[in-house]
């Protein structure tokens, strides 16, 4: 028979909570309002506070000498859920400038040490403004210089540029084809003379 090994036991605690966790984040992200609407930055960081302590939660729990994979993969599930709402939210209206840091960083593939250091930037300083923390009036326009940087590097930007497209050219008038109606009357004024 097997030893007992008290490490398997806790993982499997570990993920049963952050299972739990997760369902009653994932029904919280689904009754957010929209976006546009004002209410929607206030709950959404509620939930995104939620999620980084279980963020974090899991975090130590994979570093532990013996991980494993269920805890890894309750990890990787915490930590994409909470990528999409940081982007839903990055993108709405009233905006933080830790969410547009946190997700141009993130689809650039920089961590927030890297991201700080492209400009000077304390280290801590990602984290702070995620977490919802306000940069200092020396920090807002670096910060801002390094988002400009970041999306101009990894190419964030160009969905801005492209135009929408045009609605076509009515070629028809009220739902008759513009050249018959001109030749027709032009057939029909040649017949009157």
């Amino acid at each position: 028979m097997g030893e007992f090994d008290p490490t398997e036991g806790e993982a499997q605690t570990i993920v049963n909570l952050a299972e739990a966790a997760m369902h009653m984040y994932r029904a919280a992200i689904d009754s957010l309002p929209f976006p546009e609407d004002k209410k929607f930055q206030k709950r959404a960081e509620v939930v995104l506070t939620g999620m980084r302590k279980l963020r974090t939660a899991l975090t130590e729990a994979a570093g532990h000498s013996r991980p494993t994979p269920t805890v890894m993969m309750a990890l990787s599930d915490v930590r994409r859920r909470y990528d999409d709402l940081m982007e839903r939210a990055a993108e709405a209206p009233g905006s933080t400038l830790g969410q547009q840091l946190y997700t141009a960083r993130v689809q650039a593939k920089l961590s927030a040490h890297e991201a700080a250091n492209g400009v000077g930037l304390r280290p801590e300083l990602p984290d702070e403004l995620e977490f919802g923390g306000t940069p200092s009036d020396t920090e807002t326009p670096l910060v801002q210089q390094l988002l400009a940087a970041i999306r101009a590097v990894a190419g964030l930007d160009e969905a801005d540029v492209i135009e929408p497209p045009q609605p076509p050219v009515e070629e028809h008038v009220n739902g008759w084809d513009e050249a018959l109606v001109v030749n027709g009357a032009s057939d029909e004024a040649h017949a009157h003379n």
